[in-house]
């Protein structure tokens, strides 16, 4: 049994579907301890989640906290949810960028890079207090920018830090449900940074069936597959990798546009808490279940379960990465397989990055140590170097304009 799973940011209004995930799967843990800043939101979003697992006959209790001390104090995981700034930021990150002619993204890019000048210093801090009261939970990220607060966190941390992003589980689902099969049949040779990944081979019982599957992508189109680059690379990359290769597209569609998800986002958040707020209410708003955020019950539960188990299982996880690629520091974070049991996270050593990525690949993960470097020293100087290598940003005049109007946003300290 599980004793205690700590949710810091656990006001957030998506934290049910966490809670439900784990009811549904039968997850044996006896306590989820939501933690956040005071106020109606915390209380709303810890009470309806007890009346869902009361709903279920869950015998699990559901502890709104708001001291970190506290809330962390013999948890077992402790999962990071955290969104420095809200959505407001979240608008900011994607809206900002295509001011200064770049990609608005709250993982990627500049807004990428923004993202992690306010989170960085906030997950530092919560990593000291970790370290001192609980320093052997597994500490599991789901806070965005994934790809750098990872970095941070292995270069800066003794925590035993994994991250989750949930778009390798849905396009190994997508390709097994074409190729006929159980998604815990094939097996998917992936590589990437964060979002940023692709997959290389598909096997079934060890033999190849990349082939096959290329061809029924030219005869059957699947949404969410770039077929443009499958064609020129013979790869699979996920959706937002498509954000570099058809970034002027991305620009012009997005400077066009007149809703952003975050707007979307907003609002829906408002509408579910005032769900939240009535009492009767004991199952999930059809309006959460919109948000399709299947990373809790495909991803997030089955890491735990896999920690907890003494079978070995494999995920695509994002983690420090000690020579699985080669071509990357030892301390850089990465996305890649990785065999997970009570054992621990075991990252597979997935080779060389394939020729055409490896300036990309090398560029975004300097421009990520700098970022990190940053935030550490404070350093103008490093926050500048951070932008301007990152792949997504075009020159240093335009990423020196963006970083004042950063500093002037978000009230960074930079000398």
């Amino acid at each position: 049994m599980i004793e205690r799973i700590t949710i810091i940011g656990g006001n957030s209004v998506y934290i049910p579907e966490f809670i439900f995930s784990a009811v549904k799967r039968n997850l044996n843990v006896k306590e989820f301890v939501l933690c956040s800043k005071p106020g109606r939101k915390l209380d709303l979003v810890s009470r309806f989640c007890q009346r869902l697992a009361d709903r279920a006959g869950f015998p699990v209790r559901i502890v709104p906290c708001t001291d970190i001390h506290e809330a962390i104090r013999n948890a077992k995981y402790i999962l990071n949810h955290i969104r420095v700034g809200g959505m407001q930021a979240r608008m900011r990150d994607e809206m900002i960028p295509i001011t200064f002619d770049m990609v608005g993204d709250e993982t990627l890019g500049a807004g990428g890079f923004a993202n992690a000048m306010r989170t960085l210093p906030v997950v530092f801090d919560y990593a000291e207090i970790i370290e001192e009261i609980s320093p052997h939970a597994v500490f599991i990220n789901l806070t965005n920018p994934m790809g750098v607060v990872l970095e941070g966190l292995t270069r800066y941390s003794k925590l035993n830090v994994v991250g989750v992003c949930d778009l390798p589980a849905v396009y190994k689902k997508k390709i097994a449900a074409l190729l006929l099969q159980e998604p815990d049949n094939i097996r998917v040779d992936y590589i990437g940074l964060y979002h940023m990944g692709w997959i290389q081979d598909v096997k079934i019982d060890n033999r190849s069936r990349m082939s096959q599957l290329l061809e029924q992508l030219e005869t059957q189109p699947e949404d969410e597959f770039d077929y443009d680059l499958i064609e020129l690379f013979r790869m699979i990359p996920t959706r937002p990798t498509g954000m570099y290769f058809h970034r002027s597209e991305v620009l012009k569609k997005q400077q066009s546009c007149s809703h952003f998800r975050s707007e979307e986002l907003y609002e829906a958040e408002r509408q579910i808490l005032e769900m939240y707020n009535n009492n009767h209410l004991n199952e999930m708003p059809e309006l959460v279940r919109k948000r399709n955020a299947v990373w809790y019950e495909e991803t997030i539960i089955p890491l735990i379960e896999g920690l907890e188990s003494e079978h070995n299982r494999e995920m695509v996880l994002c983690l420090r990465n000690a020579g699985s690629i080669r071509d990357l520091p030892e301390e850089s974070s990465v996305e890649v397989p990785a065999t997970v049991s009570k054992r621990g996270i075991r990252p597979r050593k997935v080779g060389s990055l394939p020729s055409f990525l490896k300036g990309m690949f090398i560029a975004a993960k300097e421009s990520d140590r700098l970022t990190v470097e940053a935030v550490k020293h404070r350093s103008y100087e490093y926050a500048l170097q951070a932008l301007t290598i990152n792949p997504f940003v075009p020159s240093v005049d335009i990423a020196r304009r963006f970083l004042d109007r950063i500093i002037k946003e978000d009230n960074l300290e930079l000398h």
